[in-house]
């Protein structure tokens, strides 16, 4: 998984001057309103002028397209310019477009060289990227022990994605000795910020009883939380907890919902699944049941489920 580039993170104000502080704030008003072509329009005479954060800012823009057509090869220049000058972030983002050819051609080496220049500033998503390539083998010889050692190095900065990656690292045992509990741990830690792999991975384990105590309304919790996210494996064992009733109170209509969303969500043959079930729990429905599955049905849409359960 990759940490998304935040726009505006390395802006500096304090040693600017008094014009450019001015317009770097005004550029960051405009970004808050959401009005990302005047933010660009702003920044782009500062990124010009040299100044490194606005080179940064401006690249990010086109990267993401922002107040502008997005534009990879763009953002490369802009990136180069401020990696040329230091900023991490900068490193971290042109390292990302070189490992996968987005505005430059594919070249693993020169991402691993970007991405250990960041990794010695402590960059948190350098450090991510780093346990990645290690653990994929990808612009380095595959090693296990070298991602764990990065991934420990990020996730000990809370990112939530390295803790996520390492959490998996210790349930198969790979490059750490295999302790469920560390992986529970981590999951833990990971949830807590929002990773919908992570709450899918330790409702599991709740309801398994794998590393923790089994605990059904504790699976439900981190099943919920996944599957609000619109996780279709997530959607797919909150609506299995609703219709078996194991530990919690049975609610056919939330498990028709949630069984449809997940079918939507999947595909083949767990899109198939998912399906199936949704018909057969209709079927055992009563009246008053489909009328209320019916009501919660509207309230859920595509893209948004927190309001589905």
């Amino acid at each position: 998984m990759r940490a998304v580039s935040v726009l505006l993170a390395g802006i500096v104000l304090g040693t600017a001057a008094a014009h450019a502080a001015t317009e770097y704030e005004q550029a960051f008003a405009a970004y808050q309103k959401g009005d990302y072509p005047l933010a660009l329009k702003l920044l782009k005479p500062l990124a010009e002028k040299g100044n490194v954060n606005a080179e940064y800012n401006v690249g990010v823009m086109y990267n993401t397209a922002l107040g502008v057509k997005n534009d990879y090869a763009e953002a490369a220049r802009w990136f180069k310019l401020a990696a040329g000058q230091g900023n991490m972030y900068a490193e971290v983002d042109l390292g990302k477009l070189y490992e996968s050819g987005r505005g430059v051609p594919k070249d693993y080496k020169e991402a691993v060289r970007l991405f250990r220049l960041a990794s010695a500033k402590r960059s948190p998503a350098a450090e991510l990227e780093l346990g990645s390539m290690y653990e994929r083998g990808i612009g380095l010889t595959q090693d296990y022990k070298e991602s764990a050692k990065w991934y420990r190095l990020s996730a000990d900065q809370g990112d939530g994605d390295a803790q996520y990656n390492l959490a998996l690292m210790y349930t198969q045992g790979h490059g750490v000795p295999q302790d469920i509990r560390q992986a529970v741990g981590w999951y833990k830690k990971s949830a807590e910020q929002g990773n919908s792999s992570a709450q899918l991975n330790l409702g599991a384990m709740y309801y398994s009883g794998q590393g923790v105590t089994k605990d059904p309304k504790q699976a439900l919790k981190y099943f919920q939380l996944s599957a609000q996210q619109g996780n279709g494996r997530a959607q797919f064992n909150l609506a299995t907890l609703y219709t078996q009733g194991d530990g919690i109170q049975q609610d056919l209509p939330r498990a028709l919902i949630w069984f449809a969303a997940a079918a939507a969500n999947l595909s083949g043959n767990e899109a198939k699944t998912a399906d199936e079930n949704s018909r057969a729990v209709a079927a055992k429905m009563t009246p008053a049941q489909r009328a209320a599955a019916k009501e919660m049905g509207s309230k859920c849409r595509v893209g948004d489920y927190r309001a589905c359960d």
